[in-house]
């Protein structure tokens, strides 16, 4: 483990892991998303259909920095906006292929990972550490 890694807390050492395995995905894809954007992706993968603001509170960021992010990700083609029946004001945002096609590339990446920290950690630590993550403890 890395000498600054040493002496963190158990929230900074998450945090830490977390940055640079979600680098490690987002670098995969030609456009470069950032990690907002990967993540938007996949609760819409999830979902299939959201509002900005449903998006907002599934990520946990302002609407006003989701609305950003979307921006980005619509202008390159990784999501739509379709009418919403009923409501002029609202539209919900849905993956297209492109988007489609970058969360299975990112699927991929996220195995291969998963495969390595397994042949690093062993397969029942790993499998220990993904059902404490499940756990409802926050």
């Amino acid at each position: 483990m890395e000498n600054h890694l040493q002496e963190m807390n158990l929230i900074d050492l998450l945090s830490e892991k977390h940055l640079v395995l979600r680098k490690i995905v987002t670098d995969q894809d030609p456009d470069q998303i950032n990690k907002t954007e990967s993540h938007i992706l996949a609760v819409l993968e999830a979902h299939q259909m959201l509002s900005i603001s449903e998006i907002s509170r599934i990520i946990n960021i302002s609407r006003q920095g989701t609305h950003k992010s979307i921006q980005g990700l619509l202008s390159r083609n990784y999501v739509e906006a379709v009418e919403v029946e009923g409501n002029q004001r609202d539209k919900n945002i849905t993956l297209t292929q492109k988007g489609i096609a970058c969360n299975q590339r990112m699927m991929v990446t996220k195995i291969e990972l998963e495969q390595k920290i397994s042949n690093k950690l062993g397969v029942a630590n790993v499998e220990l550490l993904k059902a404490l993550l499940k756990e409802e403890w926050l």
